[in-house]
């Protein structure tokens, strides 16, 4: 019987990986805190967790983290797939090497983990796989087509491997979130961008940056990465959690007026707003 549940984090060393890292620390999990940061990773592990040093497109480096944590202590409980990060620029220009890394880290890797962890989960019948994904997997936008193609496919694997899992007490959820304020995300507005006189979308660049600026800093249209990990933390702790969350009500709205609006209308919305 163990002492504590155990959860394991991706993505622990910065944003909402890291957030939800510590609210499940805060509430008596063991929690393994994975990335990639070696001073993040000191940090955490000076907090009292245990921090692990991973690339999660590292299939071997994966496979001996779950083995560690399954014999010093009994398997995964809950798995929060938070490792990631986005990729805007016109598809035309998206180098095919960028987009396999992108599915690597986005949804291979998760695959991976989730495989990983399975197995011990179905044999004590319970557990939870948390993965946080984005209303971009509900909805399409010029300029980040890359990114809603990985967050498309991360709906269709967290919703369908969840209807499998289920009948052996695991539960999988997809967060979405709306906008979330991070680091990352901030440090993409501190500099201004400049693009060659024959780029023939350096206009829709820059564009398309003032806009995200905009929106990132507009009140209300962002939450937080601890929002983000506090909606994580219910899902862990309700006995039978929805399939997904969206969290932050711009996201919401999101999502409702996309399912009310016509593709072509949509489309049109979308590129108005780059306008400005």
């Amino acid at each position: 019987m163990k002492s504590k549940p155990v959860a394991l984090v991706t993505g622990a060393t910065s944003g909402i990986g890291e957030a939800t890292a510590h609210r499940l620390h805060e509430r008596g999990y063991t929690v393994f805190a994975a990335g990639r940061n070696p001073e993040a990773l000191n940090t955490l592990r000076s907090s009292g967790l245990q921090a692990r040093s991973l690339d999660v497109t590292d299939e071997a480096a994966v496979d001996r983290l779950v083995e560690e944590i399954n014999a010093g202590h009994g398997g995964v409980d809950v798995l929060v797939n938070s490792a990631g990060y986005p990729l805007p620029r016109p598809l035309e220009q998206v180098e095919l090497s960028e987009l396999r890394h992108l599915f690597e880290t986005n949804v291979v890797a998760t695959l991976h983990l989730s495989q990983a962890v399975l197995p011990t989960m179905r044999a004590q019948g319970y557990g939870r796989i948390v993965t946080i994904g984005s209303t971009g997997g509900r909805f399409t936008s010029p300029g980040a087509g890359a990114y809603h193609t990985v967050k498309y496919a991360i709906e269709a694997l967290s919703l369908s491997m969840g209807a499998e899992a289920a009948p052996f007490g695991v539960r999988v959820v997809l967060i979405d979130p709306t906008g979330v304020r991070t680091p990352f995300v901030s440090s993409q507005f501190e500099t201004e961008h400049s693009y060659p006189d024959d780029d023939p979308y350096g206009d829709f660049k820059i564009r398309y940056s003032e806009t995200t600026r905009r929106l990132a800093t507009a009140k209300g249209l962002t939450v937080s990465a601890d929002t983000v990990a506090r909606t994580v933390v219910r899902v862990v702790k309700a006995k039978n959690p929805k399939p997904r969350y969206i969290v932050g009500a711009s996201g919401k709205a999101s999502v409702l007026a996309r399912a009310l609006l016509s593709d072509r209308m949509w489309d049109r919305i979308m590129m108005q707003a780059l306008k400005g």
